[in-house]
């Protein structure tokens, strides 16, 4: 790349950024969100041409469109969040689809598929429909249909976001085994990755402020913490303890899910409570039901057999205005829950259909983005499309906090969050516990849940068990990276 910069309406989201990446080369992108990160990697195989400069692949311009196919077919690009490009019906099919659009010949497309599938650990779910997996399951999916098609630069954005523990460490062992044979472009918020990495880019306002040795970027923590990637690690202090009335429970939950290919015991027997001003993490490997079991918690999903029940009181009793008023809950693919024409609109909206006056609902808008660390001036106008991962996330967050619900749900907030945002949402969520206000966090990533939870809940397999403390978290990492296998079947080269 060479002095290339992107605006979009005369706002310049990359500006004079001139980099150089060489075959083999292994390359961690961090920065804080909104930096750039994913918008210099879209440059990277043509699905973004420069406003200005030129981007070069393996010789070729990306502004001559008859170069494109050929770049993609050598720069293999995995989006950070995976629903953004699946388009099969089934798990094999999805594998397959990049290597039918190369002709590759058929015996051989199996082989590669199969290969992929073995992989990946995907063989259990080869027939399912990619709409029916889980977040985590579809990320796995997306990094195997690329992996499939061999390509000569491997991008991947924010690879590990939804993937679980033993997932995560499978798929850095893997990158590491390929270390040299592939360049890897690898954008992440999590520095342990980049550790793995032999060069670092550090992304702020659009533009490369860091351009070097892993080590050299990765033992300045003054740098990091003024660019946003690294932050203190003090834990939020907790004033209150969780109160002895029952906030919401299960009792024996079940849900069977039937999607035309295949009937899935989603959840088994599920049973447990959670007391007013509680913070429990709910954890559990990608596919296990955790997302299933929130999305009971306000009836978006209702139980085949089994109950839930809000304040002792049975969920099918209360209205889904009602319940949804009292359960609050963020989605783990945060754009299906943002859908107007601007942020401001967006935060305000769940008030608006409350039936709150619209100066005190814009006002009150206004104090939750802010409360998020994004400023309304900044970006209350703008198209919620139009923001990063992260940056989408917390406004996501406000436009549930907003409304002040009592039972607070969120699926893997964590996801796509910089350091700074990470810091700050454990100390909202510490103030929410503060207020009295009952939280169900689902995450994969257990140093947030040990920081900020009082308690777990262990999903494995559509079954959940309760445990007290945290201290258990330690042990059940052990336990998950014992299942990974030391070494990964090669690649498909």
């Amino acid at each position: 790349m060479r002095s290339v910069a992107f605006d979009i309406r005369g706002r310049f989201l990359l500006d004079g950024v001139s980099i150089t990446i060489s075959p083999g080369e292994y390359v961690a992108v961090i920065g804080r969100n909104g930096s750039g990160k994913t918008t210099l990697i879209r440059h990277f195989n043509g699905l973004l041409i420069p406003t200005s400069g030129e981007c070069f692949v393996f010789g070729l311009s990306t502004r001559e469109p008859r170069h494109l196919r050929e770049i993609r077919r050598r720069v293999g690009l995995v989006f950070q969040d995976p629903d953004d490009q699946m388009v099969a019906v089934t798990v094999e099919d999805e594998i397959a689809f990049g290597l039918e659009n190369r002709a590759v010949p058929p015996e051989e497309m199996d082989r590669q598929v199969e290969a992929a599938l073995d992989t990946f650990h995907l063989q259990h779910v080869r027939k399912r429909s990619t709409s029916a997996l889980s977040g985590g399951e579809q990320q796995r999916v997306a990094i195997a249909a690329v992996w499939a098609t061999n390509p000569d630069v491997l991008v991947l954005d924010e690879p590990t976001s939804m993937l679980d523990l033993v997932s995560s460490v499978a798929l850095l062992e893997l990158l590491n085994e390929i270390r040299g044979s592939k360049a890897v472009v690898h954008v992440t918020q999590n520095l342990q990755e980049a550790a793995r990495a032999e060069r670092v880019i550090v992304m702020d306002k659009g533009h490369v402020v860091f351009d070097g040795p892993r080590r050299q970027a990765l033992e300045d923590r003054d740098s990091l913490r003024r660019w946003g990637v690294a932050v203190s690690s003090e834990i939020p202090s907790r004033n209150s303890r969780p109160g002895q009335s029952i906030a919401i429970s299960t009792e024996c939950l079940n849900h069977v899910r039937e999607d035309g290919i295949e009937t899935n015991h989603v959840l088994k027997d599920v049973t447990f409570q959670a007391l007013h001003g509680s913070v429990l993490a709910i954890v559990g490997k990608s596919g296990s039901g955790k997302t299933t079991l929130a999305y009971h918690l306000n009836r978006l999903l209702e139980p085949t057999s089994g109950e839930v029940r809000i304040k002792e009181r049975p969920a099918r009793s209360i209205t889904l205005h009602e319940i949804r008023r009292i359960v609050g809950l963020t989605f783990q693919r945060v754009d299906l829950q943002l859908f107007e024409a601007s942020v401001l609109d967006d935060v305000a909206f769940g008030l608006l259909q409350r039936g709150m006056e619209r100066t005190e609902a814009y006002r009150r808008a206004r104090l939750f983005l802010n409360r998020m660390g994004l400023d309304p001036d900044t970006f209350g106008n703008r198209a919620p499309g139009t923001l990063s991962t992260g940056e989408k996330r917390r406004v996501a967050l406000a436009g549930v906090l907003v409304s002040e619900p009592d039972i607070i749900v969120l699926d893997e907030p964590t996801s796509g969050l910089d350091a700074e945002s990470v810091e700050q949402l454990s100390e909202i969520v510490s103030d929410l516990s503060n207020q009295g206000k009952t939280l169900l966090i689902i995450t994969h990533d257990l140093d947030f849940a040990a920081r900020t939870a009082d308690g777990v809940i262990l999903v494995d397999e559509g079954r959940a068990e309760m445990l007290e403390g945290t201290d258990h978290l330690g042990k059940l990492a052990a336990a998950w990276l014992a299942e990974t296998p030391s070494r990964l079947p090669s690649s498909t080269a």
